[in-house]
């Protein structure tokens, strides 16, 4: 690379020097034949040859390579293992690094990301993917149908908090007949599948590199992606390097090779003051802006505003397994007071946030809002009635207690982020308007999804990105309780619409099972939908080019910074 960057600073000043010396002299056209003139005066200086006005100088191309893109994270990542976990922060850096065989395009439809095409048999159980020739990974390997194939066998066997295990579990066999065919033979129809393959878990893994790390690639990262690892400092930053190597096939961007930005760094800055206050300082390039900060910003000129709708909704669940809360009245009862209006007029300012009915966000496909039907709206007095009824009466202070006679006072965990918090204390506040002395108890990202499988919570604040209705078979599935499924609620009922529903290929038929499984986790009062996110993220104007994704988001691949 270093070489490459002398050759191309010779080259440009070769280029220049050339463009500053001084044009020669150029004779004169021929004349066309006409009437020869006078005869010149031998007291006359013979006339000098006509010359052509040199052309302007040209300034030579200032390459777009380079510069430093200053990005923020609110906290680590867990691992870098995209196998073994489905945390956000650690996808927002993984998806970089590693690519995935197909792609949401901006019309919604999957298109061939390292896979140039595919075939599906009859019986919709055999995919046949056709693979691009001449990528490789990061650190010089191949990529071919083995490293395919080595991937998700890998994915099989321990990636069980993949947000994808369950799709794989539903492979029978994986073939690599050649270097550039890859067949995977399904057990049953699963109607997902591709969505699944555009899913961060999904991306293809070096098999050299991981063997080389003797399978421990929770710091170890190496892919096709547009970026590789160069750094990783916990609780500072995390700083990615473009991939000279990376060839780019997304058809929304017009940089068909490696990124222009050298560098990505990720800084590790929880809170949103701090967050605003280096985007001041220029230490920060790009951030998602509070509700009240949005106003301002939009009107100055230094930034631009990015709007983006997320793919799944906040929501508020409780521990389904845990007594007393795996009462579906009593979690009813907990549903009632929740005011959405007021979250998102107060909290989000009605700017971030729309209100959610329903576990399926308006943003995904599945969502009905003859759902709405079955919401368990705000009702303070509904939940004063079925907690009396339960025997949670309220004491001589006003607040309620057990039907033991013990003080109730649940918690609601959730994450460190300020909105988040925010969102908590204003429902602990609604709690307490009907008697119930709600905790909260906020913990980093990491902490608290590893807290969840052990059923130590009472109620959790959280939120799910899935841009597919089959979010229910990692979000609410039997077979999640130990990573996605943070309700920790399994019922068979449930369990054999979410069946039903990977396996429906009828477009209608399969968005009326999920239909029916979003009415029954509502009436169960499982989770208390709260509201769809709208990002609105400010990006430095000295960032230049910037494209959106199919939801909205930033690119960054065809930018370059501003010199």
């Amino acid at each position: 690379m270093f070489r490459r960057i002398f050759v191309a600073i010779t080259l440009a000043a070769t280029v220049l020097l050339a463009a500053c010396a001084a044009p020669s002299p150029t004779a004169a056209p021929p004349s066309p034949a006409t009437t020869v003139p006078p005869a010149v005066s031998a007291t006359q200086p013979p006339a000098a040859a006509p010359t052509k006005p040199p052309e302007p100088t040209k300034a030579p191309e200032v390459s777009k390579v380079g510069g430093t893109l200053n990005l923020v994270a609110v906290g680590d990542p867990d691992t870098l293992d995209l196998q073994q976990t489905s945390q956000v922060a650690s996808g927002n850096i993984t998806g970089q690094i590693y690519e995935k065989l197909v792609y949401l395009d901006l019309d919604k439809t999957y298109k061939g990301l390292l896979a140039e095409s595919w075939t599906v048999s009859p019986d919709n159980k055999v995919i046949t993917f056709k693979l691009r020739q001449g990528i490789v990974f990061s650190d010089g390997s191949p990529f071919n149908a083995e490293a395919v194939k080595f991937t998700y066998e890998r994915l099989q066997r321990v990636g069980s908090k993949a947000s994808i295990y369950t799709a794989f579990q539903n492979v029978e066999k994986m073939e690599a007949p050649d270097d550039y065919t890859f067949i995977v033979r399904l057990k049953e129809p699963a109607a997902p599948f591709l969505h699944d393959l555009v899913a961060n878990a999904a991306g293809i893994l070096s098999p050299s590199a991981v063997k080389a790390a003797n399978d421990k690639i929770d710091r170890v990262a190496v892919g096709t992606g547009a970026y590789k690892l160069k750094e990783w400092k916990v609780g500072q930053e995390i700083i990615l390097e473009r991939n000279p190597t990376h060839k780019e096939f997304r058809a929304y961007l017009d940089n068909k090779g490696a990124p222009y930005i050298q560098e990505k760094r990720y800084k590790i800055v929880p809170e949103a003051a701090t967050q605003l206050v280096a985007l001041e300082a220029g230490e920060l390039d790009a951030i998602a802006l509070r509700p009240q900060d949005i106003a301002k910003y939009e009107k100055d000129a230094r930034f631009k505003i990015y709007d983006s709708y997320a793919t799944g909704n906040v929501y508020l669940a409780f521990d389904a397994a845990k007594p007393p809360f795996d009462n579906p009245k009593l979690r009813q009862a907990l549903a009632y007071p929740v005011n959405k209006d007021e979250i998102v007029q107060v909290v989000l300012e009605g700017k971030t946030g729309r209100r959610a009915c329903c576990p399926i966000a308006e943003s995904i496909q599945g969502y009905d809002p003859k759902l709405k039907e079955y919401e368990l709206n705000y009702n303070p007095a509904k939940a004063k009635q079925l907690l009396d009824e339960l025997g949670y009466k309220p004491g001589a202070d006003g607040m309620r207690q057990t039907p033991d006679g013990k003080s109730f006072a649940p918690a609601i965990y959730t994450t460190t982020s300020e909105t988040f918090g925010k969102v908590a204390t204003l429902l602990q506040a609604q709690y307490k308007a009907v008697g119930i002395n709600m905790q909260v108890k906020p913990m980093e990202s990491a902490a608290l999804l590893a807290l969840t499988p052990t059923k130590q919570h009472d109620l959790f604040l959280n939120s799910y990105n899935w841009n597919e209705p089959d979010m229910f078979t990692v979000f609410l599935s039997c077979d999640r309780l130990q990573s996605g499924n943070r309700a920790q609620y399994c019922n068979q009922d449930l369990e054999k619409m979410i069946v039903a529903g990977r396996a429906e290929l009828d477009k209608i038929k399969r968005m009326k099972i999920y239909f029916d499984a979003q009415k029954f986790v509502m009436e169960q009062a499982v989770w208390q939908p709260l509201y769809n996110a709208i990002n609105k993220v400010a990006v430095s104007t000295k960032i230049k080019d910037v494209k959106q994704g199919p939801e909205g988001d930033p690119i960054f691949h065809d930018a370059y910074i501003a010199k």
